[in-house]
């Protein structure tokens, strides 16, 4: 068993080593490519090759001889492998090798070999070698197709080892968590490491399930916020609610996230919410997300800013509460050669469209609504500020959306910029 020493289990060490491996289907193909990954010389004999075996032998990556088997051909071999479908043969090749005091390995046959060969994954950052000692290669062969597919997670947790430090939530803190704009690949690695080890969650609806359920099962969840509107005294209720459940459950003990789509410090409340836990002793800390603007115009390919169209992006709030008495906004200010990302104005298209055309925006000034941007029911309408109402309100429009206007909100995925279209376009992907 020295052999197994030298050489295995991951085939670190079989740079430039003389490999014969006895067939050329399925089987023997993965233990041929495994072989040239670790840079031995390969010999195959087999009757027939697979199409991956022969495009490697016309490149030169190895040697073929095709017809029987016959002792021969191990002279020189520092490993042998038997991967055919005829367990004869396996025995006789295995048989051969032990004469001659060769490694052998025959593809599921234990009791042939004289070296165990893993399961072996191999990824841009890892490899992973899985043994059952021989005795169970059904279930080598479940593990590694459950690893490959949890490549992703396995780079999540690889990110970090890498930094050395495990990213857990505290007793008795409260994180204040951007959620990004619903996908949850777009997760800071703080902000799911921080998920994944809290004891109470508060959110509202407009963090996904699938986002919520990165949090331990055992996780408190605690939701405030209701589809719909709310305003006013309402409003104002609902935030105290959720000031308090911070406060008691970090008092508690407990480590609190709470969850906020987007950014939690762009129209999210987090600087109120931060100033609250403050005022109360409570230990915080603010972990940013993508912005629903940002990433509601990644995914449409709306670019905020453009060297030829746009020098300046404005976010603005497009709701407004009963106690402002009108809109706190004076349009007429922004920039009107800038992008416009307008947040919360599903309710009001109509007013803001009337509200840009007074402040002196053209009516032929584009515009993008995104709903449900990055997520699986992702909704795009595009158009001319003239047609917005009638387009917005005819399809139905719904929270959560971000209207762009400017005109970078013309342009379509990879699309020449010399060219554009005065036409109003209604888009869904």
């Amino acid at each position: 068993m020295s052999a197994l020493r030298r050489y295995l289990p991951a085939f670190h060490d079989v740079l430039g080593a003389r490999v014969l491996v006895v067939g050329a289907g399925a089987v023997g193909t993965r233990k041929i490519e495994t072989l040239l990954a670790g840079g031995a010389r390969v010999t195959v004999v087999a009757k027939e090759f697979s199409r991956s075996v022969e495009d490697r032998a016309a490149r030169g990556d190895l040697t073929v001889h095709r017809g029987e088997f016959h002792s021969g051909q191990m002279e020189g071999a520092e490993l042998v492998f038997a991967a055919t479908p005829d367990r004869a043969l396996n025995r006789r090749v295995s048989a051969e090798a032990r004469r001659r005091r060769i490694p052998v390995n025959v593809a599921d046959s234990p009791e042939e070999c004289t070296f165990l060969l893993p399961a072996v994954i191999r990824g841009d950052e890892f490899t992973v070698a899985i043994s059952t000692g021989g005795r169970h290669p059904g279930a080598a062969k479940a593990v590694r197709e459950f690893i490959e597919e949890h490549r992703a997670k396995i780079s999540v947790r690889l990110e970090r080892g890498r930094r050395r430090k495990r990213i857990a939530a505290e007793p008795g803190k409260v994180y204040i968590v951007g959620a990004g704009p619903g996908d949850p690949d777009l997760l800071t690695v703080r902000a799911l490491g921080l998920l994944r080890s809290a004891d109470a969650v508060i959110h509202d609806y407009l963090v996904p399930r699938e986002i919520l359920s990165l949090a331990p099962a055992k996780a408190v969840r605690i939701s405030f916020a209701r589809r719909g509107r709310t305003a006013g005294h309402g409003a104002i209720l609902k935030q105290n609610a959720i000031h308090e459940a911070m406060v008691r459950l970090a008092r508690e003990g407990k480590s609190v996230v709470r969850l906020k789509s987007g950014d939690p410090l762009v129209f999210g409340r987090g600087g109120e919410e931060a100033e609250h836990l403050s005022r109360e002793g409570i230990p915080f800390e603010i972990v940013p997300g993508i912005t629903a603007a940002m990433g509601c115009a990644a995914a449409a390919a709306i670019p905020l800013t453009h060297r030829e169209r746009s020098s300046s992006v404005t976010f603005v709030a497009g709701h407004e509460t009963e106690e402002k008495g009108g809109s706190a906004v004076d349009w007429s200010l922004l920039p009107k050669d800038g992008t416009l990302a307008i947040y919360m104005g599903v309710g009001r298209v109509a007013a803001i469209a009337g509200e840009l055309g007074g402040a002196g925006f053209p009516p032929e000034t584009p515009f993008a609504i995104v709903e449900n941007g990055s997520r699986v029911q992702q909704r795009i309408l595009r158009g001319t500020l003239s047609d917005l109402p009638r387009i917005a309100l005819g399809s139905g429009v719904r929270s959560p959306a971000i209207l762009f206007v400017g005109r970078t909100a013309a342009l379509l995925p990879y699309e020449n910029t010399e060219e554009t279209s005065d036409e109003p376009v209604a888009q869904s992907v």
